[in-house]
């Protein structure tokens, strides 16, 4: 299988995050490595993956793992060479597997040298490259805005070499370039350019909507100054992020994409108002961008329901979001919600209108681990754990891990699960093939249909076929009465032991604990 060129391959995708550091150790040093990551196409090509998406991988100090970026065109030697980058690139697309590589454009690492020369003087040839500001007396900040983890304060350190305060909307580690400069914007391109031309697919844009902040460095308005990330107020917005100017650097961004042909722009905007989110993508800008308030809900049906339906209402036509449940930000879905709703959550997140993201690990129901002492600025450390190919942790590496394994690796590995057709890594397996078999659930469309609290069902109908996806979010048996549709359907795919082929009811649709079924709807019937 070899990769096509079609350009918009994205749109029937599904993507797999690897958190590099906790993927696959060649080297034995406990740290994951891209030299091990390529030992483990096979497996991504057998799950039926279409896309890796890999975390930060450049030399970095590590003041936020890896998004502190010391220098943009280079790799850690944490992590291997240049050369190894470009072989994992050329087999991956040997087996139809494409590689997007996070962008971290907000900021860089006060290690990286355009941050050396901006702080040696205020006459420094790169000093407009980074924001900076006079204190306010006594040396404090110059305005309210707030870094995004509440470990670090305000978002301004002051610099007594220059003696004023530089900003960083993470850890004072991490100094936000100065968008509003030509030059940095000719710098960045160069950046994007350099890893289209060794062959990426596509980048994942890390805060997409911070890159312009406001030109006069105004307080956020005192009903928002306690604010750290979006939020949503009837009249009034933040001056730090989400300024309408940021889509036109993400224009740009695109157009660049665009001369390579078939290359994908997937956003991070961490924004809660739906309108505002759907102007990121789907336009001239990114292609798509993550769901944020997905992955927020609670374990219920009518929430889930309101959110998928929110964000499609506000989409431009043809836009697609991407779902996601858990990330390298995010505590893992079998810890939020138990690993018992796992299999619904996949089938889910498989069967939407989108593109769907699965964290690694999630496929096997891996869950959180906060190893005995912090080691993330932000405590996302129990996400991020090795993933557990065996229960000796050998299969991750041979030498001592980074970070200690999460409870549960005896049973929760890919060795245990490999062959067993009753486990949660082949449901992954089969409902990632019945989705590329599918022409509704590749780009069809998408309606939700009422079916009670307890059940989150909707259509996903192209031409020559129509499904029906319910889910059970209850654990106690439902039986759902459902409007407008037939009187029954066969069932495809189930999260239980329900034969696949065997007749299905719809008035009403009775359901197991926690049961998802995806139903075949017969035209005619």
């Amino acid at each position: 299988m070899s990769v096509t060129t079609r350009a918009e391959w994205w749109r029937t995708a599904v993507i797999y995050q690897v958190y590099l550091r906790s993927f696959a150790d060649r080297d034995g040093d406990g740290v994951g490595d891209l030299p091990g990551l390529l030992g483990k196409l096979d497996y991504l090509r057998e799950l039926g993956v279409d896309a890796v998406w890999l975390s930060p991988f450049h030399p970095s100090p590590l003041a936020d793992f890896g998004y502190d970026v010391s220098d943009y065109e280079a790799v850690d030697p944490a992590y291997g060479t240049l050369a190894d980058f470009d072989e994992l690139v050329r087999a991956a697309h040997e087996r139809g597997i494409r590689v997007l590589i996070d962008l971290i454009m907000n900021h860089t690492s006060v290690a990286h040298p355009w941050f050396a020369e901006s702080s040696s003087d205020r006459a420094a040839p790169k000093r407009d490259w980074y924001i900076w500001a006079d204190p306010r007396p006594g040396n404090e900040p110059p305005n309210n805005w707030l870094s995004s983890f509440e470990r670090c304060g305000p978002a301004w350190t002051y610099h007594p070499g220059t003696r004023q305060c530089y900003l960083h909307s993470f850890t004072p580690g991490q100094p936000d370039l100065n968008w509003r400069n030509p030059e940095v914007r000719a710098a960045m391109r160069k950046v994007w350019r350099f890893w289209l031309d060794r062959g990426v697919d596509g980048f994942r844009i890390d805060v997409a909507h911070r890159l312009l902040k406001d030109a006069d460095l105004r307080d956020n308005p005192a009903e928002l100054a306690h604010a750290r990330r979006h939020t949503v107020h009837p009249t009034l917005r933040m001056h730090n992020l989400d300024l309408p100017e940021t889509l036109q650097v993400l224009r740009e961004l695109r157009e660049t994409l665009d001369e390579y042909g078939g290359k994908l722009a997937l956003g991070e905007v961490p924004i809660s108002d739906d309108r505002r989110l759907a102007d990121y993508f789907g336009g001239d800008g990114m292609h798509t961008a993550f769901h944020l308030a997905f992955w927020e809900q609670p374990w219920q049906a009518p929430a889930f329901r309101r959110t998928v339906d929110g964000l499609a209402a506000a989409m431009r036509p043809g836009a697609l979001p991407t779902y996601a449940l858990a990330t390298h930000d995010i505590p893992r879905s079998a810890s939020r919600y138990g690993a018992a709703r796992a299999r619904v959550a996949a089938m889910m997140a498989l069967t939407l209108r989108g593109i769907p993201c699965v964290y690694y690990g999630e496929e096997i129901g891996m869950t959180d681990a906060p190893p005995p002492d912090a080691l993330d600025v932000d405590g996302r450390d129990g996400q991020r754990t090795p993933m557990q190919w065996d229960a000796t942790g050998r299969g991750f590496t041979t030498g001592k891990p980074w970070m200690p394994f999460a409870p549960g690796q005896a049973e929760v590995n890919v060795a245990a699960q490999q062959d067993d057709p009753g486990s949660l890594l082949h449901l992954y397996r089969r409902l990632i093939a019945y989705r590329r078999a599918s022409p509704a659930l590749r780009g069809g469309d998408y309606r939700s249909v009422e079916a009670g609290d307890d059940v989150f069902a909707y259509l996903r109908s192209a031409p020559g076929e129509r499904l029906l996806v319910a889910l059970n979010f209850a654990s106690r048996p439902s039986a759902a009465v459902l409007s407008g549709l037939p009187a029954g359907g066969l069932a495809e795919v189930s999260t239980g032991d329900r034969p696949a082929g065997s007749a299905v009811g719809l008035r009403p649709l009775r359901l197991a604990p926690g049961e998802g079924l995806i139903i075949r709807i017969e035209e005619g019937t």
